[in-house]
């Protein structure tokens, strides 16, 4: 094999709950991320030794070369690579784009390269880019907990959902230096499957972002808006997809998502 088209999706948080900052720098958090079908596409060619990332507009450090050069040090693979980005999910978004891109890159390779890594050493070898790669590796929609890395499956029905993108940026970095402790009671598995759920964030980026403090009041006469991640892409779940299409009459700036129980970027792992 030569070539390789890979979809990169992107995830929602149902729930995301800080609990404690570690002694390592980062958070402890419980959260659960769905798979959604919204995609970013990496298009794969092998090179004999040359590595090359073509983007229509390039992303600065892009986490995908850290991702390519992370593995030739781990597997000590001289091998190259030419991936071509198509980029469809917002950045600073809290949609898991760069994590996905870069659990992608690290799945493909693997394919294309021969390396044979299993499921469990491409995720620890994912950490070290980011707190959300191993979960993507990983596939499946899941109950987060650690620093992200830690998964329990959940069962999750299929649900709908309208995504909003305000004109703001958040990194992730920001957003954490900038929460304040919570006294909130935290929030298990069992509890947010009988319906509890927050993010962490969500008052924050209201009072922070007047944008995201309008939209969340006007999508409140339809449903219960929420904030993915550290934002700042607001979702707003429904109760079908017919449901989610007569909102759409009056918001047409929404995008229409389902989730997913399991990633296309399995199919590598096959």
């Amino acid at each position: 094999m030569k070539k390789l088209i890979l979809n990169s999706p992107a995830k929602l948080n149902l729930h995301l709950q800080v609990l404690d900052k570690r002694q390592d720098g980062f958070h402890n958090i419980s959260s659960c991320f769905v798979i959604i079908d919204f995609y970013d596409e990496l298009r794969f060619n092998l090179l004999d030794k040359e590595i090359k990332l073509k983007e229509v507009n390039p992303i600065k450090e892009n986490i995908i070369l850290k991702a390519v050069n992370i593995l030739q040090k781990h597997t000590n693979t001289h091998k190259g690579i030419k991936i071509e980005l198509i980029k469809n999910i917002p950045m600073q978004a809290g949609m898991g784009g760069g994590s996905s891109n870069a659990a992608t890159t690290l799945l493909g390779l693997n394919r294309l390269w021969n390396l044979n890594l299993s499921q469990e050493k491409l995720q620890h070898i994912g950490l070290e880019l980011g707190s959300d790669v191993p979960f993507f590796i990983n596939g499946h929609s899941s109950w987060v907990e650690g620093r992200g890395e830690i998964f329990s499956s959940i069962e999750l029905k299929e649900s709908w959902f309208i995504l909003f993108f305000p004109s703001v940026n958040i990194s992730t970095e920001f957003a954490f230096k900038n929460l304040k402790s919570s006294s909130e009671n935290i929030i298990s598995k069992v509890d947010f499957l009988e319906g509890k759920r927050i993010n962490s964030f969500f008052k924050w980026a209201k009072d922070t972002y007047p944008e995201i403090e309008a939209l969340s009041r006007e999508l409140e006469e339809y449903g219960d808006p929420q904030l993915t991640g550290t934002g700042s892409t607001i979702f707003l779940p429904c109760r079908s997809k017919s449901h989610a299409e007569k909102v759409l009459l009056k918001f047409p700036k929404g995008f229409l998502v389902k989730s997913l129980d399991d990633s296309p970027l399995l199919q590598v792992l096959e």
